[in-house]
């Protein structure tokens, strides 16, 4: 039987249920209206009379995604969402299922290498195996594959890869077009960490662990390659890499075991802190007013307005310069409404699908707080990358560096201020009671966990963050972070039931005994044995920094680490003295 025969789409599927067709892409400007038209065609011959195509601009560079909202703009059945970077294949497709609506999600690349006229073969095998999950093999027995020698090795090492850590009932996981019930991958697909490589494996495991049923489906494949399809030496390793990343979190962490609330749709506020006033800050506000999400409001607490208008907006005048009065000024003169509360400066910004997801975790029992993590605006300068490299650094946050990176989803307990999610009853206990010159987050922390709640961190959070811009800059920021922290920690004794446990500033007081090491070491040792931890210390550090940055800007970053950990352990030092 071959792949596209066309055979009719079963009666209650074609009058009844809705497609949902998700095509990622990544600078293809010179196809992809012609290929979203031929898909819309496509469908429409197939007598399909109830599709949506979310086309998914995965940080592309040239003018695909400006293309298609000229071309498409009249189109309802047609949506074109971007993300502001290129994360990868997965999380493209993450983003384009929370646009989704459809009874069933297909699943195809957008280079057309896979026919849509695979679709009627599809939903026929899916209603004959009361499958819950339909994806296209390149290894099937009636499979037609025009695909280099190359490819087909590298297909079947990477099956006898996953057969032997994984055990999947599945020939091959990476072709592109897979077709699935809703209800299978509503609770499947938002436990997914993997954003690029390893992006298929990880959901089948999912979906297999929640006894969902797979069938596999022949093919019709003529290889031309693009886009997502190429597999040169560095994504074959990084897929390697992800998938045995992906067995650690099944295996030893049991990862996909966690729970998943359902998707509710709550009513969110923001509140927001301008710094500088200026045309940036202006900027990120004008993104939070921008988030695809009908039930939420921005109130902006400070001095000024900042000659913004919109429907959402309410503006709260303040004088004050610390978040934490400024808060308590908003909240006395009732502003603080919705189910959920979130938290940020204007020196970052959200996404446009920035609400779909939290509801997810805050629907859980016992949940009062969740919050994800920040990365460098999509525009930054050279010097905001270095200095994301340095105040990301595990040398500097050890089991704090989730505020920086996608790590597995986990109760903590804090997380990074802005875009931090709070429920309005953990803040209705009594708002604010905290120290001066402590960090909101850390009040806000404290404020949740007195009331009984639990904080959970979702690597599905981000925002983009203005990273300093110049050294002094870098130098201000550190200063001003170990002695809000001294703060706290400082208050934390005085105060217990208000600090963080004792284990929470293990960072700083490493940091200190190293600067004490490097005082005494040379006057008190002669012995180069004494010193020899903080050698292989700093090698260490020295190693990590050349695995990740390269040989140009390793050292460099190894010799502003190393010095910047002195200075924020003497910070620390002198915020602990100063009353």
């Amino acid at each position: 039987m071959h792949p596209l025969e066309r055979h009719p789409i079963p009666l209650k599927i074609k009058k009844n249920k809705k497609l949902s067709v998700l095509m990622p892409f990544l600078n293809e400007e010179k196809a992809i209206v012609k290929n979203t038209h031929e898909v819309i065609s496509d469908l429409e011959e197939m007598g399909l009379t109830q599709f949506e195509i979310i086309l998914i601009d995965d940080g592309s560079k040239d003018s695909s995604y400006e293309k298609l909202k000229k071309e498409f703009s009249e189109d309802a059945r047609i949506r074109v969402v971007r993300n502001m970077r290129n994360f990868g294949k997965g999380w493209a497709l993450k983003t384009g299922y929370e646009y989704s609506s459809g009874d069933y999600v297909l699943f195809l690349d957008s280079d057309l290498e896979l026919s849509p006229w695979h679709i009627p073969n599809f939903f026929n095998i899916m209603l004959k195996n009361d499958a819950d999950a339909v994806i296209g093999s390149k290894l099937h027995r009636d499979s037609l594959i025009d695909y280099p020698l190359s490819r087909r090795i590298i297909s079947l090492t990477y099956y006898f890869i996953i057969k032997l850590l994984f055990g999947l009932p599945v020939m091959d996981s990476q072709t592109g077009i897979k077709l699935f019930k809703r209800a299978a991958l509503e609770p499947a697909l938002p436990k997914v960490l993997v954003k690029k490589f390893a992006f298929d494996i990880e959901l089948l495991i999912i979906l297999i662990k929640r006894k969902m049923k797979i069938a596999p489906a022949p093919i019709e494949l003529k290889y031309s390659r693009k886009s997502f399809g190429n597999i040169k030496i560095e994504t074959a390793v990084n897929t390697l890499i992800d998938t045995l990343a992906i067995f650690f979190r099944n295996t030893f962490l049991r990862f996909y075991d966690r729970p998943m609330g359902e998707n509710r749709k709550y009513s969110y506020t923001f509140v927001l802190f301008p710094e500088k006033y200026d045309d940036y800050e202006k900027r990120c506000l004008g993104h939070f007013l921008k988030i695809m999400y009908d039930n939420y409001s921005v109130i902006l607490v400070g001095k000024n307005d900042m000659d913004a208008s919109d429907p959402r907006l309410k503006f709260c005048m303040t004088g004050a310069e610390d978040f934490n009065t400024r808060l308590r000024e908003a909240s006395m003169k009732g502003l603080i409404k919705g189910d959920i509360i979130i938290f940020s400066s204007l020196d970052c910004f959200p996404d446009e699908r920035f609400l779909f997801s939290a509801g997810r975790i805050l629907s859980l029992p016992g949940i009062g707080s969740t919050g994800g993590y920040v990365i460098p605006r999509p525009d930054h300068t050279p010097f905001e990358g270095f200095a994301f490299s340095i105040i990301s650094s595990f040398f500097l946050n050890l089991n704090l560096t989730y505020r920086y990176k996608p790590l597995g989803y986990k109760e903590v307990r804090e997380l990074q201020f802005n875009g931090l999610f709070i429920k309005r009853e953990c803040l209705d206990t009594g708002i604010l009671a905290g120290g001066p010159g402590m960090k909101l987050e850390h009040i806000l922390a404290g404020q949740v966990r007195n009331s009984g709640r639990k904080i959970a961190y979702s690597p599905d959070i981000i925002l983009y963050k203005r990273f300093p811009s110049s050294p002094r800059e870098l130098l201000d920021y550190i200063l001003s972070s170990s002695k809000k922290r001294a703060r706290q920690f400082r208050q934390g004794v005085e105060n217990k039931h208000n600090g963080l446990p004792d284990n929470f500033y293990i960072v700083s007081v490493i940091l200190l005994l190293f600067i004490l090491a490097d005082i005494i070491a040379p006057f008190y040792f002669h012995n180069i044995l004494f010193a020899a931890p903080l050698i292989l210390y700093y090698l260490f550090m020295f190693l990590s920094r050349i695995l990740f940055l390269g040989f140009r800007e390793g050292p460099k970053s190894f010799i502003c680490l190393a010095w910047l950990q002195i200075v924020y352990g003497l910070s620390f030092l002198a915020g602990l003295l100063t009353q």
